[in-house]
């Protein structure tokens, strides 16, 4: 997981918390009732869903792509490189298990 998605995350923990208090609550907590649901449940659900869809987002862009991943050091001798990836014979002129 990359560093900006976990500061993402934070942030959205912290935000969730401030509107899921009570400043916030009390401005839904009215007598009016869409779709028959009052309003502060409609409230806490809905922002409910809002935070699982942002998390669902988040961590599936945190992840971190093949292309993404840094290079690995080249090695001072090729050569070595190559025999890493071969086996051979004990006088070590033919490899096995590598085809043209």
């Amino acid at each position: 997981m990359r560093q900006q998605s976990k500061e993402y995350i934070a942030i959205l923990f912290v935000v969730s918390v401030v509107v899921l208090n009570y400043p916030f609550l009390d401005l839904f907590d009215t007598a009016w009732l869409p779709l028959g649901i009052p309003l502060l449940y409609l409230y806490i659900y809905l922002f409910w869903l809002l935070i699982i869809v942002l998390l669902i987002f988040i961590v599936g862009h945190s992840e971190v792509h093949e292309s993404e991943r840094p290079m690995p050091l080249p090695s001072e001798n090729p050569s070595q490189t190559r025999s890493t990836l071969t086996e051979r014979n004990g006088d070590g002129d033919t490899e096995r298990g590598l085809r043209p």
